[in-house]
Formats: C-alpha cells, structure tokens, sequence
C-alpha cells in the first residue's frame, strides 16, 4: 500500500495536469509562454497612437475604442513644471 497510492497520485495528477494546462495555455496563464492567440492579437496592436493618448476600456470586445468618450473629456491629470497636479478642464 506504501508504494501504490503515491502511484495512484502520481497518475491522477498527471490526469488533472492533462486537462488543466490546455486550459491555461489558451487562457496565456503560463508565465514565459503565449498562446497563438495571443501572438494573433499581438499582430494587431497599432503603435502609432502615441501621440493622441490612451483611450482605456476594461473590456476586450476585439474592437478598439478610438474616440474618448464624452464624459472623459478634460479629465486627463496633468503635472505641473513647478509641482502639483491639475486637471486638463482646469487649464
């Protein structure tokens, strides 16, 4: 019995293991390794938005927000050269 269930655990870890980690391959929860999908999106990023800001959506819905919504308009924190923050409605 000493050395036939940590065979049985051995086997039904590798079981779980079998299911799981296809799992969180396509989910990119592996550290260090990205699935095809990721690299498909990857593709897709524009970089050349620099320079109009950063339009934030918590949800991925595959379409990119590329207009500011009307209630964040003038929000945008902006630092000032002799310290301090202010608003860019406040400028």
């Amino acid at each position: 019995m000493d050395k036939l269930m940590p065979a049985v655990g051995g086997v039904i870890g590798l079981w779980a293991a079998s299911k799981i980690v296809p799992v969180m391959y396509h989910w990119d929860l592996i550290p260090g390794v990205a699935s095809p999908a990721y690299w498909e999106r990857a593709n897709k990023i524009k970089y050349n938005y620099y320079t109009e800001g950063i339009v934030y959506s918590p949800y991925d819905t595959g379409d990119p927000i590329r207009e500011m919504p009307p209630e964040c308009a003038g929000k945008m924190m902006l630092r000032q050269k002799g310290g301090g923050w202010k608003l860019q409605s406040e400028m």
